[in-house]
């Protein structure tokens, strides 16, 4: 697959993804998804290639569509900041301080 074509499809799912999740900012999208794609590869959005960023993505758009289908577990599913939604967590709300 050649780059240009790469990005014409990240492009296209992040589409996607966006009108899934309509609350979440591109930056919060781009977190999250960075998170996962560091999470599977150990890599940081600055080394990480864009395959690894796409494979991320893609995970994140299933999860998703998942969560929309209603057929996910609940100890499946990601929040907004990728950890593991628990009962009365919101995806829009800063963790409180302690």
């Amino acid at each position: 697959m050649t780059r240009g074509h790469l990005l014409d499809r990240i492009l296209e799912q992040l589409a996607q993804v966006r009108l899934r999740c309509p609350e979440l900012r591109l930056g919060q999208l781009i977190a999250i998804v960075s998170e996962l794609a560091q999470d599977e590869t150990g890599y940081s959005l600055w080394d990480g290639e864009d395959i690894d960023f796409a494979a991320a993505l893609e995970l994140f758009a299933k999860d998703m569509a998942r969560q929309e289908s209603g057929r996910a577990e609940p100890s499946a599913l990601l929040d907004s900041g990728g950890i593991s939604s628990s009962p009365g967590s919101s995806a829009s709300q800063p963790p409180q301080g302690s």
